[in-house]
């Protein structure tokens, strides 16, 4: 074999030496940040690792290098994740739905009068309004006959989704008459009125058994 062959082959083994070298040691100092220093012979390429306080001989080039990199580039953004589930719907005073509450909205046994609510839109754009007049086990009656009340008479709301739109500054008046009974008992008496809205409202009601009675309904929060 020629001198040049095993030369070659000698520098292969050592380079493939100093790689092997060098990968165990990134694994072993790669819990913390470490400079490694050595002195390469540029004519056989044989390297040997020494510490700061060791000389090279003459015919060596001293090199060091730390066992951790610079940071590099950040890499591309990554698709968008799956979208979340939808919250629980709910009330607040900071933002809609808005509901109000009016209750006692009937006398119990009383005789009919007449009855109203005032729904006041405070708000500086168009709110969408709902007025349900419900009985005391949550039935919605509106255009149920009114208890002893004349012949055709039918309480007044919205059912289902069905709103009204009330223009800013504007004030929604329902007019309605109370009916004769026990709340407690009778399931097509009116017993409370609740307003809902997509925006701000101020609402009252008044009834009239007797001296007018104007009260403001409660905002709920839940």
């Amino acid at each position: 074999m020629s001198e040049a062959v095993v030369r070659r082959t000698g520098l292969a083994c050592a380079s493939l030496v100093a790689v092997v070298l060098l990968v165990v040691l990134a694994r072993v100092y790669a819990s913390s940040p470490t400079v490694f220093e050595a002195c390469i012979n540029p004519g056989n390429g044989m390297m040997r690792l020494v510490d700061s306080s060791t000389a090279c001989h003459a015919r060596e080039t001293r090199v060091s290098w730390n066992n951790e990199g610079p940071i590099g580039p950040e890499g591309p953004q990554g698709p968008p994740g799956p979208q979340g589930e939808p919250g629980e719907p709910g009330a607040s005073s900071g933002g809609p739905p808005f509901v109000w509450v009016c209750t006692p909205a009937n006398y119990d046994i009383g005789n009919n009068s007449t009855a109203e609510i005032d729904v006041f839109n405070g708000s500086g754009t168009s709110a969408n309004v709902a007025v349900h007049f419900l009985a005391k086990d949550g039935t919605n009656l509106a255009g149920a006959t009114i208890p002893s009340a004349p012949p055709g008479t039918v309480y007044p709301g919205h059912t289902g989704a069905t709103t009204v739109a009330v223009a800013a500054d504007n004030t929604l008046i329902i007019p309605y008459m109370t009916g004769a009974g026990i709340r407690a008992t009778d399931n097509g008496l009116l017993a409370s009125v609740r307003v809902t809205s997509d925006q701000p409202i101020v609402v009252g009601s008044q009834m009239a058994n007797g001296p007018p009675n104007a009260i403001s309904c409660s905002h709920m929060v839940r």
